[in-house]
């Protein structure tokens, strides 16, 4: 686990610029940082699959609706 300073009141800034803490400076456990190697490669692959369907489905639409109104502007 990794600790992060935290403060158990309210923080002001001196004239200085230093931090002020009205209560306490405490240690605070924080969970470790994002790893990539963690992530699940099946959900992962899951959820660019889906990403991509609806990008493909509005592609395809889209160029569908266009080929229509180039057809209506041609008629």
């Amino acid at each position: 686990m990794i600790s992060a300073l935290s403060c158990d009141g309210s923080i002001s800034i001196a004239p200085d610029g230093a931090p002020l803490c009205s209560g306490m400076w405490v240690l605070t456990q924080v969970p470790e940082q994002f790893d990539p190697s963690m992530l699940d490669t099946q959900a992962l692959a899951q959820a660019f699959s889906v990403g991509f369907g609806l990008v493909a489905t509005v592609l395809v639409g889209a160029l569908g609706v266009k080929a229509v109104l180039d057809f209506i502007k041609r008629a």
